[in-house]
């Protein structure tokens, strides 16, 4: 048969295959954009899914199994981190919000707070100078190694001899704070569990600036000092911060927002429902 005969062969079963599918789906694939169209939509949806993972890779609820040992030690005003894979060997991290590290200490009361970010001595040893008061702390060493699953979990640490009892929580009744003449006032929540729930923060006209790759990080600890939430804005130029809780109970958050030259950190309670 000639090559003129098997174009022409070919020619009228791609029609027919056209015309079959037109007839059960009454669509016309080849409509002028619908391609163009469907290919848009999926791009639209991977950016939508990508930007949901960013915003909830810090919900930390103890479902992960970590490959990724931490130790955490206190000496003389010194803060010391281990990490050990469980090959035995250091990992290696991705920078998350400029930085490799994300080193959140708490007291067992959840009165005394703190936001650092340690420096690398070498692979696997960070170090960060913070003076602590006696008493009992828990960490929370936020970081994200490369090709290992890691789940955050609190860390005690003992200074001194004095045991610091764990905080009773008591509802919110102040829901604007104001530090160094800096007003924000966290709006009505609603907060359930297994739900998306949006803390709003009206900064009350005053844009914060860019911390750390954001225009704020927020901090949730529940009240045992065991579920670890760590968020940042819903998008770029937004104060809206939206939180995942797996587990009712009440949560001490700390809204952290840079004015100037100082960073101040915004203290509130929550009360998340079943």
């Amino acid at each position: 048969m000639s090559i003129k005969k098997w174009v022409s062969l070919g020619s009228v079963y791609l029609i027919l295959v056209i015309l079959a599918y037109s007839l059960i789906t009454g669509n016309n694939p080849f409509q002028s954009g619908e391609l163009d169209h469907n290919h848009e939509t999926s791009e639209v949806q991977k950016e939508e899914e990508t930007m949901e993972h960013r915003q909830h890779n810090h919900h930390h609820d103890h479902q992960v199994e970590s490959e990724l040992n931490t130790n955490v030690t206190y000496n003389d005003g010194r803060v010391f981190i281990k990490l050990e894979a469980d090959n035995g060997n250091p990992p290696k991290l991705a920078k998350e919000h400029e930085k490799e590290m994300h080193f959140i200490i708490v007291s067992n009361d959840l009165e005394a707070y703190y936001h650092l970010h340690p420096d690398k001595e070498q692979q696997g040893s960070y170090v960060v100078n913070q003076e602590l008061s006696d008493g009992t702390y828990q960490a929370f060493v936020d970081i994200t190694p490369e090709n290992k699953a890691y789940q955050v979990v609190p860390k005690p640490v003992q200074i001194g001899t004095n045991e610091t009892d764990k905080a009773s929580l008591e509802s919110e009744d102040k829901w604007t704070k104001e530090i160094d003449g800096k007003t924000v006032t966290l709006e009505d929540v609603n907060a359930a569990v297994e739900e998306k729930v949006p803390l709003v923060f009206d900064t009350h006209g005053e844009k914060p600036d860019p911390h750390l790759g954001a225009l704020g990080h927020v901090v949730i600890v529940d009240e045992e000092v065991e579920q670890y939430i760590h968020v940042h804005p819903a998008s770029e130029d937004t104060t809206t911060f939206n939180a995942h809780f797996s587990k009712p109970g009440k949560y001490k958050i700390w809204a952290e927002f840079k004015f100037g030259d100082n960073v101040n950190v915004y203290p509130f309670i929550l009360e998340v429902k079943e």
